[in-house]
């Protein structure tokens, strides 16, 4: 980033120095008043002040202008970079200077007040070569108290203006609390901050009005009734005088304490209000809210830490998502939901194998774009029937489909076991009849039509975590699913739907009615008894009446 030698400040800068300088020139005022009521205590003390303000409009246009360069210079990268358009990400200078922006206006006013003390003890002593104790209240007391003051005020609105104007500009994406090397007051030391401009700067001052109005009336104790009414030291009139300074401390200082708790509690309640409505958005899941970062302290830290929770939450969403696509949602929250290590345990289910006749050939004389569009029409009708159903798609083995009936279910009664044949059985006859719908479809598109073998079995399973440590899937395995695998390929022999006897039965049982259209032993590869087949179809199941 090129910087310019002398970058024009924007809005803000200015707003801020006019803030630094309006609050600054308040406390000034309450300084002089503060000193004249305090200092007449001796004809020395009044003829020391009187000498001082002949220099304090010196001080004023030296200590101003300083100020002004010192904030310039301190600035200069910011405004730099502000006028070079401001493009993100902001150097890591820009950031360390902003956040700091607010504490060195308050700093740099507050020096100027603390320089002043040993300048016009210094002016003192040259004038009249000496200095006395009565003195401290105007040259030391004073400048404190209203210096701190003038920088309390100064950094509470310079603050609200960085919030509202700079802040948003140089961290968009929030993060002032992880930028290193800046120096900002933290929670409890803004807290701390208000406590003693509130509590005990006006302890102080009306502490030193006391004894102001106490020294004077021990001076006039030693004087003439006539010398006492000259000077004001007559105990009413002292007393009037001192009720009149106390009204007008409580009512600055109510007004200026006011503002304060105001913008103090402001910028703390206002953000904490801000996360908590965000988290109850979050709660009712809205995952698209976003906190406002404003702050480089605990409350920048928890604005950042809500922030990052929802994109967790998001990004957590979006990869449930996508592991619902690759997996069945009902096998990922199962997945997720418990420490489900390698190993398996025996389920009794139904199992239903479907494959797409004649693809290979399809694939041979169409292009392999055309084979995926195909392919993912037919899984498509296919996993949302069996949704429907009740079931979930186990895998998807090329152009086959393995589904699984009651699996999950942790009703392992019979009924249960029946009503798994029942959707297994019901999904089998719906698919092909789904089908008859694509192939219409495709029919008017001047496309193939497709023809499906499904096969349905019922037995024990063995569910679980197959695979290797670090790549493994929930499957079913054993000698039911190898049974459904060899039905679907009698089944071209067949044509349709066929069940095994065990499938029907429970069916059955289980109150579906389905026409049976030839019935047949068959010997399957691995198995030495003969499975009885039952070839379903054609026409719709129906739930027979009870």
């Amino acid at each position: 980033m090129s910087l310019r030698r002398f970058p024009n400040p924007p809005l803000w800068f200015w707003l801020s120095f006019a803030i630094a300088m309006i609050a600054n020139r308040v406390a000034g005022l309450a300084a002089e008043e503060s000193i004249a009521v305090m200092s007449r205590v001796s004809g020395f003390a009044e003829e020391v002040r009187a000498h001082s303000l002949l220099y304090v409009r010196y001080w004023q246009g030296i200590a101003y202008p300083s100020v002004i360069a010192f904030l310039y210079w301190y600035l200069r990268p910011v405004l730099s970079w502000f006028e070079a358009g401001a493009v993100q990400p902001a150097p890591a200078l820009v950031q360390r200077r902003v956040i700091s922006a607010p504490l060195m206006y308050a700093l740099s006013g507050f020096l100027a007040w603390f320089a002043g003390i040993p300048l016009f003890i210094g002016i003192t002593l040259g004038r009249f070569h000496r200095w006395a104790p009565e003195l401290a209240s105007q040259h030391i007391l004073t400048p404190l108290i209203n210096g701190y003051l003038a920088a309390t005020i100064s950094y509470f609105l310079v603050d609200r203006v960085y919030r509202a104007m700079v802040y948003p500009k140089v961290f968009p994406e929030g993060g002032l609390a992880g930028v290193r090397g800046a120096v900002a007051l933290g929670v409890r030391g803004r807290f701390f901050q208000l406590l003693l401009a509130l509590s005990f700067i006006p302890m102080f001052v009306m502490l030193g009005l006391t004894r102001a109005a106490q020294a004077r009336l021990d001076l006039g104790l030693h004087q003439t009734a006539q010398y006492r009414i000259e000077h004001g030291l007559e105990a009413v009139t002292l007393l009037r005088e001192l009720a009149t300074a106390s009204e007008a401390t409580f009512v600055v200082y109510v007004l200026v304490g006011g503002v304060l708790a105001i913008l103090v509690t402001r910028t703390v309640t206002q953000s904490i209000e801000e996360a908590a409505a965000a988290l109850k958005r979050v709660q009712r899941g809205d995952l698209e809210v976003r906190v406002r970062v404003d702050s480089a302290d605990e409350i920048g830290v928890l604005e950042d830490g809500v922030n990052q929770m929802v994109a967790a939450l998001r990004d957590r969403e979006r990869i449930l998502q996508s592991f619902g696509r690759v997996v069945e949602p009902s096998v990922r929250d199962r997945l997720l939901s418990s420490n489900v290590g390698q190993g398996g345990e025996l389920r009794e289910a139904t199992v239903l194998f479907c494959d797409l006749r004649g693809f290979t050939a399809f694939t041979e004389s169409h292009g392999a774009e055309e084979a995926v569009a195909t392919l993912n029409e037919f899984f498509t009708v296919t996993t949302a029937w069996v949704r429907e159903c009740g079931g979930l798609v186990d895998k998807f083995i090329g152009d086959a489909a393995l589904v699984v009936f009651g699996l999950l279910d942790e009703d392992r009664s019979v009924e249960n076991v029946r009503r798994a044949a029942v959707a297994g059985l019901r999904c089998a006859l719906g698919l092909e009849e789904k089908l008859k719908d694509v192939n219409a479809r495709r029919r008017a598109e001047g496309n193939e039509e497709l023809a499906v073998t499904i096969a349905v079995h019922s037995g024990e399973v063995v569910a679980g975590v197959i695979g290797s440590f670090d790549r493994h899937e929930y499957t079913v395995v054993g000698d039911t699913v190898n049974v459904a695998a060899r039905l679907q390929q009698a089944a071209k022999d067949y044509g349709g739907v066929v069940a095994s006897a065990e499938t029907f039965l429970l069916a059955r049982q289980g109150g579906l009615e389905a026409p049976v259209r030839r019935t047949e032993s068959i010997a399957l590869r691995g198995r030495r008894e003969p499975v009885t087949l039952y070839a379903i179809g054609p026409g719709e199941a129906s739930l027979a009446s009870a």
